[in-house]
């Protein structure tokens, strides 16, 4: 058999019989094509893909020192993120050992989820005094695959959480360090323009498609007299959740007819910062810290946000002085009950949030966790000549 690359196919032949398909580099090498020249650089970020991704990267870029830190997508990429990401000159698409990380400060990790990613700081455990983990939800919550992976998470050098602290040191012990760190919002208040007035409250459920829209849609099944908006996100669905998006829209439709909204499709950032400005009412009936990005903005604009008390995100606000509903109070409130707000409290709570949300407050974050010492504790020849060494194969 031989293999000839015509244009952009490759013709196999093999005993007089030919097959020809097209041939794509980057799908069938996605590792072996020309990368740019990776130079050594003092924070290495493994990323994930995603517009949370994209939006910390930029984020980076923006107020502190390219040439310090790279991003290195170890997977293959959605397009669309690649042709977001086109051009930027310290973004990598390639396998971490490409990276020379012993002469790498810190190591982070933006959400923990790849296996593979896993048993590779598993074998070299060498990195982990330098490797810190920004806790996205999933890949706390969700239960770990083995000891592999619990040893990795509960041997990392420091966790960045704004929330999950607590819920990191009931799995994995006492973090070595901790950092309130939190990521940008994707969606910025600045984005909307219109205010227009409506006749109805409106009403979003979770921000994702997952069983506990269907609980909510039957307890606020009691309103579906009133002059509202039920809209709720099927555009993706939480992890562990199949096929519940058609569930939602049959039970959403069924309850309340025209007034239910479900969104299908991903928006433009600008429209779905407009939508979200519309939202009267949020309501996380979620089982853990998620779709904060969504209940931030809109609490940040004066609407009223439900979460459940035991929450990680329920007890963080609570305690430095926002005022966040309970979803648990819900079935034992009329509409009225349900609506209101005081002013007092309302405004209170823009005035914290709006604090928390400004770029300068993140810069702080981020500058104060680059800046730190890296907890590092060599007891033995061996171990300091391990972190000298290098990723390996």
């Amino acid at each position: 058999m031989f293999v000839k690359k015509i244009n952009n196919h490759l013709v196999f032949n093999f005993l007089g019989v030919k097959l020809k398909i097209r041939y794509d580099n980057d799908s069938i090498f996605p590792y072996k094509r020309k990368e740019k020249r990776i130079k050594k650089y003092k924070y290495v970020h493994l990323m994930n893909n995603g517009i949370h991704s994209i939006n910390i990267l930029n984020f980076i870029n923006k107020y502190f020192d390219n040439n310090e830190h790279c991003f290195v997508f170890p997977c293959v990429m959605f397009e669309k993120t690649k042709q977001i990401l086109d051009g930027v000159e310290n973004v990598f698409y390639c396998p971490i050992n490409n990276i020379d990380l012993k002469v790498t400060d810190k190591i982070i990790i933006h959400g923990l989820f790849d296996y593979n990613l896993i048993k590779q700081l598993y074998k070299h455990k060498k990195y982990l005094p330098k490797t810190y983990w920004f806790i996205w939800g999933g890949d706390l919550y969700n239960e770990p695959i083995d000891n592999k992976e619990i040893y990795v998470k509960s041997h990392v050098s420091g966790i960045l959480t704004s929330f999950d602290k607590d819920v990191y040191e009931e799995k994995y012990g006492k973090p070595k360090s901790y950092f309130d760190v939190t990521y940008p919002h994707g969606i910025d208040i600045s984005m909307i323009k219109s205010n227009k007035s409506k006749d109805y409250i409106h009403i979003q459920i979770n921000n994702s498609a997952d069983e506990t829209t269907l609980e909510m849609l039957d307890i606020l099944s009691k309103f579906k007299d009133e002059k509202i908006k039920i809209s709720t996100i099927l555009s993706y669905k939480t992890v562990g959740h199949q096929n519940i998006q058609m569930q939602i829209m049959k039970k959403g439709y069924e309850i309340f007819k025209e007034k239910f909204n479900p969104l299908i499709e991903f928006l433009p950032e600008e429209e779905y910062a407009e939508h979200l400005a519309s939202v009267d009412i949020y309501i996380s009936n979620q089982n853990r810290q998620q779709g904060n990005g969504n209940a931030t903005l809109i609490h940040s604009l004066g609407g009223k946000v439900f979460l459940k008390h035991d929450t990680s995100v329920y007890k963080k606000y609570n305690s430095i002085g926002m005022k966040i509903f309970d979803t648990y109070e819900i079935p034992n409130l009329n509409f009225e009950e349900f609506c209101a707000f005081d002013e007092d409290e309302k405004q209170k709570s823009i005035s914290i949030l709006k604090e928390r949300m400004k770029d300068e407050t993140k810069v702080n974050q981020w500058k104060n966790f680059f800046e730190s010492d890296i907890r590092t504790k060599c007891t033995t020849n061996s171990d300091i000549h391990a972190l000298n060494g290098e990723w390996g194969g």
